[in-house]
């Protein structure tokens, strides 16, 4: 694999007449490094921002070992690359043999859920087990996002309560609150007013969370939006998380995706070179290119 400082390196080198993918496992590590610096909590990746084996095997060997899945091709993806690493199968929606295969083939125990009729999905797809960390999905009011998620996914106010006290019956393990403030959130406070309101759902449930999940959403650069820096997002979620009603073992998590990558520059009529560079990167690490056509009508 040939090395490049810029793309457009590239393209005066060799004027590419198909799209060409860049790879910056320098600046995936940083981006890994920065995260586990700044977030008093478990980094999860979230595998769908990219889900590049060379992305996986670099974020292992900078210290990140737990990733956010959705799918079993995502599951099995870091069973391969990733041996032994923890996985939470965070869609809340999933199929039964989905769960099972998760569960059963490749070792899974953390399940996201935004319904009773999940919650019992899971349950009987995997045995009724007693090992599962059941995380229940909460719709959140924030504001700030680009495309905001609380109409999607997530159980309402009103029913969340009963929610809560259910999946913390349903297991001997942790029973814990996640939620998505939304994507491309521009707001770092939104994260602080949505566990402020996970908080008021465990109280009225009468249940405390062993872990609070606070999702994606973390903004990056894009040409006319450059958001506040990601160290506020950070100092709002632990103002946030010291102000909820929360045990003292309480775990903190979130799932970046977004953040770690900056969006391509725009390309020439004769080729497309995407550079993901992490917002937090302050120098462009030089990358290494695969000159492997990419098909028609797909994107890395």
């Amino acid at each position: 694999m040939q090395r490049y400082h810029t793309p457009l390196d590239l393209v005066r080198e060799r004027s590419p007449e198909r799209p060409v993918a860049f790879a910056r496992p320098d600046a995936v590590a940083l981006a890994a490094r920065w995260f586990q610096d700044k977030f008093k909590g478990d980094v999860f990746y979230a595998v769908k921002a990219n889900p590049s084996p060379w992305v996986i095997e670099t974020l292992v060997a900078n210290g990140v070992t737990s990733f956010d899945v959705a799918s079993i091709p995502e599951i099995e993806l870091v069973a391969q690359h990733a041996p032994g690493a923890r996985m939470a199968f965070m869609h809340p929606v999933k199929s039964r043999a989905a769960i099972s295969a998760a569960y059963f083939d490749h070792g899974v125990r953390t399940f996201s859920l935004d319904c009773h009729e999940e919650l019992a999905k899971i349950l009987d797809a995997t045995g009724g087990a007693k090992d599962l960390n059941l995380m229940v999905r909460l719709a959140v009011a924030a504001e700030g996002a680009a495309y905001s998620l609380s109409g999607k996914f997530g159980i309402d106010p009103h029913g969340a309560p009963d929610l809560l006290l259910a999946a913390r019956r349903a297991t001997q393990e942790l029973m814990g609150v996640a939620f998505h403030v939304g994507s491309q959130c521009m707001r770092p406070t939104a994260y602080q007013a949505a566990m402020t309101q996970a908080s008021r759902a465990l109280v009225r449930a009468g249940v405390f969370a062993d872990v609070v999940d606070v999702g994606g959403g973390f903004p990056s650069v894009y040409p006319g939006m450059t958001p506040p820096a990601l160290a506020d997002y950070m100092d709002s979620i632990e103002r946030g998380f010291a102000e909820m009603m929360v045990h003292e073992t309480t775990e903190l998590w979130c799932e970046p995706g977004r953040p770690w990558w900056r969006k391509p520059p725009r390309s020439s009529p004769r080729s497309s070179c995407a550079r993901a560079t992490p917002s937090i990167s302050m120098t462009a690490p030089t990358a290494r290119c695969s000159t492997r056509p990419i098909p028609s009508g797909r994107s890395r």
